[in-house]
């Protein structure tokens, strides 16, 4: 089992769009479910080495070590970005041990 933890930045996402982004997007690839936090996140921009903060939000989902899983997250990462207009969504991922 994986771990995945995504970091979505939210500089210009309001709460209605990423209440719209979770229920057509997050949920329709992970229907078991998941957890998600605020947080507040900070990243180097790789072009002009800026530092910038932003609200985040945080999904945490533990998933079978599967190309199922890993296309369910990379469907949802390329949703986000893509949606709106994103330079990328961090990513962890950890083997884990866990049962529901």
């Amino acid at each position: 089992m994986l771990e995945y933890a995504l970091f979505f930045g939210r500089a210009s996402v309001t709460d209605q769009e990423w209440a719209e982004f979770t229920a057509q997007v997050v949920t329709s690839h992970l229907p078991a479910g998941f957890t998600a936090y605020d947080a507040d996140g900070q990243w180097m921009n790789p072009t002009t080495h800026r530092i910038g903060r932003e609200r985040t939000k945080v999904i945490v989902v533990a998933l079978p070590d599967t190309p199922a899983g890993d296309a369910a997250i990379a469907a949802i990462k390329d949703a986000y970005r893509t949606r709106f207009h994103q330079q990328s969504v961090g990513t962890t991922v950890h083997p884990v041990c866990g049962a529901f």
